[in-house]
């Protein structure tokens, strides 16, 4: 898991603002979350360091409950995807489509959610990465067709973005195409999460977005997340 300075918190505009959380809020929070998660880590699932940390995940659980998204869209898949795909099962409405660009982990959640019964609420779609107009660090962006597709017509009430991958040197903006990518698909009043906000990437990418589209994001440091409202430009 990476490590996080929680004397220093990022400001919505990404930069870094003195905070006053103490040194063991985030391990406190994800504890808490935890208990929360509980009732739909069954049947057991890995949690590896790539997974969303259990306090963003809480907090994206929240906002479907609360606002009963008829399309979620994740970027990236794994433990959050089979999760959010029970939620929405117990909820009755809503569907989910998370979009991987790795082939073999693609297959192995898909597997998952089949495994499970969760196909007719939540579907994975392979989207390998390809060149894009919009790469900051020419990493790549998932397949505009494919990715176009599956989206459909139907408007975007959550977005995730937690991938392509961007902890590597030199993959640490990876995923700044995404807003510009979905923007004509997200319905007015769409929540965004951009999870580990915590690096510094993010936060370029979180101030990049800020500055050329309408939404403020709310940084949510002992999550990990930061979250915003899309207000249609």
């Amino acid at each position: 898991m990476p490590d996080h300075d929680n004397s220093r918190m990022p400001s919505p505009d990404g930069t870094l603002r003195p905070g006053s959380d103490d040194a063991l809020r985030p391990a406190l929070d994800d504890a808490a979350a935890w208990h929360a998660l509980a009732p739909l880590l069954r049947p057991y699932l890995p949690w590896t360091s790539g997974a969303m940390r259990p306090a963003g995940l809480a907090t994206v659980l929240d906002d479907v409950w609360f606002r009963t998204p008829a399309q979620v869209v994740e970027l990236g898949s794994g433990v959050s995807t089979v999760v959010l795909a029970r939620l929405l099962r117990e909820l009755g409405t809503g569907h989910l489509l998370a979009v991987e660009h790795d082939d073999s982990w693609a297959t192995r959640i898909q597997r998952q959610l089949d495994r499970e019964r969760l196909s007719d609420v939540a579907a994975v779609v392979r989207a390998p990465l390809r060149p894009h107009v919009r790469d900051w660090d020419d990493t790549g962006w998932y397949d505009e067709d494919l990715l176009e597709a599956a989206v459909g017509q139907q408007p975007i009430d959550l977005l995730v973005v937690d991938g392509p991958p961007a902890w590597q040197p030199g993959a640490e903006h990876a995923r700044y195409p995404a807003l510009g990518s979905l923007a004509g698909r997200l319905a007015p009043g769409a929540r965004i999460v951009l999870d580990d906000i915590e690096r510094a990437g993010e936060r370029e990418v979180l101030a990049r977005w800020q500055q050329e589209h309408d939404v403020v994001f709310d940084v949510h440091t002992a999550a990990g997340v930061a979250v915003g409202a899309w207000a249609g430009t």
